[in-house]
């Protein structure tokens, strides 16, 4: 989507030395597609794969060009290279960018201005894709909402792209005799596109969140356009008129069939992306030299797919921080029919962005010298830089809630007051509370990820705490709902002298199933649950609390196909459970503490700091979305299990929910409670803890 064009938008293509219509057709195929999926049209749920077809365009527009000037002179000018890509892209980026650092200013939670002003930093140097490939497998960032540079990183993959296979070119130019050297590139295109391919399809079964962004595993599709820009001129010889009919005919209906047929369900990238890879291929090859043949051809070459191609790539920038504008301004109120004129939209900034920023700096003779391009790409990328920088800044100027000191935030312990008669969900306000609504408040077993590994991370392991000389010995297993009561947990066994081991993987449960994550398979959580038993009864506790967060799954050997349901949560926690017990430790399942929907209760609470009762929510509009009703499901089977309740300290009433509680904002990311709040619960736990296991473990805390 960011290659020359080599025209201006609209003019016509008499007389444009190895410019191709039907490729600007293709690329509004393409950038259609993604904005049609973003505008939420369930019709097109495999709109996604349009990036994969700009990503083949890429590679064999900028490896044609390069193969030329090498034919042509050769030898490779990688600074005149670089520079006709800085003085291409940079200024429209640059202005999408600081119009992006607005929408984050203006109209998303101040709570997430430090993460996306770093995605702005991240976008302004072209490695935003990294960064949200590991932020997609971090299960701490699963309150983060949409970044509005999230489709830069589609951009970053093909920039990283201009900046190594340039590289790679110039040393086969150096390196290779000139007869051979078109054989060397195709050569060594290859063995990257294989091995980046071969790499896609373990990655995106290992890490899938991770597979979709970083560029080792697209590589491959830039490798395709690259593989045919080299081989063309062969294959344009010994292809007949026929032949090439029948590959544009073939190519979209591979398209069509992926746009249409194709959803998120898929592991991407994979084999099911080979389809709008080769597709796309086909299509670039089926047009020839010119592409101006007949058929499918000449159907990509009309007017109108020549226009919306040429304006693709500034489509492409406006389109996504203006639908999140829109979910930050309308909310739940945004649907479908909104977000497809915002999109349709998005085309007059995209015009004018392309008609005043792209076109005048491209095509004007005083940034043509390459030493002034690179100047001119350093100084905008420097100002993105600078702009997400800003964004990060103001985070630590927002206003927000007094820190609470700890004698003034006593938290759940309010509540074990009978004479204290407040109504908590209808505390309108608080002169004070900790932690901030701005910050994480992560149970410090977060600090590494040696104790609670990701969720697609196929290591396991567990950590000792408290008295590890003890001789008794209880377990903390589970999901990070178990991570979210550690800090309670450990200080009990610090103080009563036990030897604490910590089991837990983030959305994975401690049961005899399987659980798929976003609708993909994953291999890591269903080996650590039989792993997690195995650690569990190898160390022989005395007890073993175990909580958990999902109340649906599969049963073993079930086809994803087959439809998650809460009895096949039930049959596993209830296997899990009897082989505990039956192995002769006391059970204590914790009971799945209710969250709000949405999991953006800090949001909220900074966003109506005078008037917290906007906040609360009903306890049984959200029950189902916890573990509860499955863990008391699984109670019924299992009667030798001691559960422990504590949704009296959540919801008060058994009715409504606040989001503060003595003082003490409840709730942190998604469902789980803060863990400030979760540590004021220590002296609850530690009282029913030692109520159900019959004063086995000594005496309990005191309040």
């Amino acid at each position: 989507m960011t290659e020359d064009r080599g025209r201006e938008l609209g003019a016509p293509a008499a007389g444009h030395a190895g410019f191709r219509p039907d490729i600007e057709g293709l690329r509004a195929i393409a950038v259609g597609s993604v904005l049609l999926y973003h505008a939420g049209l369930a019709w097109i749920p495999g709109g996604f794969a349009g990036v994969d077809i700009f990503f083949v365009i890429s590679g064999f527009l900028i490896t044609s060009l390069m193969v030329r000037e090498v034919e042509r002179s050769g030898r490779l000018r990688l600074g005149a290279f670089w520079a006709r890509r800085a003085r291409r892209l940079l200024p429209a980026s640059t202005l999408v960018l600081a119009f992006s650092a607005l929408v984050t200013l203006l109209w998303l939670p101040v709570a997430e201005r430090k993460a996306f002003g770093g995605d702005i930093v991240a976008a302004a140097g072209y490695v935003v894709n990294w960064r949200l490939g590991y932020r997609e497998v971090d299960y701490l960032a699963e309150d983060v909402g949409a970044s509005p540079v999230q489709h830069y990183w589609s951009l970053a993959v093909e920039e990283q792209f201009y900046v190594v296979w340039p590289l790679v070119m110039a040393l086969v130019v150096v390196l290779v005799a000139s007869r051979l050297r078109r054989r060397a590139l195709f050569l060594v295109a290859l063995v990257a596109t294989v091995a980046s391919f071969a790499w896609s399809l373990h990655y995106s079964d290992a890490w899938p969140g991770l597979a979709f962004f970083v560029s080792t595993t697209r590589a491959w599709e830039l490798g395709v356009g690259a593989l045919l820009a080299i081989a063309a001129p062969y294959l344009a010889r010994r292809l007949p008129a026929a032949a090439r009919a029948l590959l544009g005919v073939l190519g979209l209906a591979a398209i069509v069939t992926v746009m249409l047929a194709y959803d998120t369900s898929w592991a991407w990238p994979s084999t099911g992306t080979l389809l709008p890879v080769l597709g796309a291929a086909a299509l670039i090859l089926a047009g020839g030299d010119t592409g101006r043949g007949a058929g499918v051809t000449w159907l990509l070459g009309i007017r109108p797919a020549v226009w919306v191609g040429a304006l693709s790539y500034s489509l492409y920038l406006w389109h996504w921080p203006l639908l999140v504008a829109a979910e930050g301004i309308w909310g739940d109120d945004l649907r479908v029919r909104h977000t497809l004129l915002v999109v349709l939209f998005s085309v007059v900034p995209a015009w004018l962005s392309y008609r005043y920023v792209e076109n005048p700096i491209r095509t004007s003779g005083a940034w043509a010298p390459t030493g002034r391009a690179l100047w001119l790409g350093l100084g905008t990328t420097l100002v993105s830089i600078g702009t997400g920088i800003a964004v990060i800044v103001s985070f630590g100027w927002v206003d927000t809630a007094r820190l609470a000191s700890a004698d003034e935030a006593p938290g759940a312990v309010v509540l074990l007051d009978r004479s204290d008669t407040t109504d908590w969900a209808g505390v309108e306000s608080v002169d004070a509370m900790r932690p901030s609504p701005l910050d994480t408040d992560e149970p410090p077993v977060y600090d590494t990820r040696e104790c609670i590994p990701e969720p697609f991370d196929l290591r396991n392991s567990s950590c000792e705490f408290g008295d590890l000389d003890s001789d008794r010995t209880v377990v903390l297993v589970g999901d990070s709902k178990a991570a979210q009561w550690f800090s309670p947990v450990e200080q009990i066994a610090e103080e009563s002298g036990w030897r604490m081991v910590f089991i837990a993987k983030g959305a994975c449960e401690f049961a005899d199933v399987v659980r798929p994550i976003d609708g993909q398979a994953n291999e890591a959580c269903d080996d650590w649950s039989q792993w997690a038993l195995d650690e569990v009864l190898a160390e022989d506790p005395d007890v073993v609390v175990t909580v958990t967060r999902w109340g649906q799954a599969l049963r073993p050997g079930d086809d994803l196909s087959t439809g998650q349901t809460r009895e096949a949560m039930v049959d596993g926690l209830v296997a899990h459970w009897n082989a505990v017990i039956d192995d002769g430790a006391l059970l204590v399942p914790l009971i799945d503490t209710p969250g709000p929907r949405g999991g953006k209760m800090p949001e909220c609470v900074q966003e109506h700091l005078e008037q917290l009762t906007d906040c609360v929510y009903r306890l049984d509009e959200v029950l189902d979305l916890s573990g509860a009703p499955a863990q008391r499901a699984a109670l019924e089977q299992v009667p030798q299990a001691r559960p422990i309740d504590l949704t009296e300290f959540v919801c008060p009433d058994g009715v409504l929910c606040p989001p503060v509680i003595g003082n003490v904002l409840v709730y942190r990311s998604g469902t789980h409670l803060s863990d400030t709040y979760a540590t004021t619960l220590a002296p609850v736990l530690s009282d029913r803890l030692f109520a159900v296991t019959e004063g086995a473990l000594g005496e309990p805390l005191e309040p």
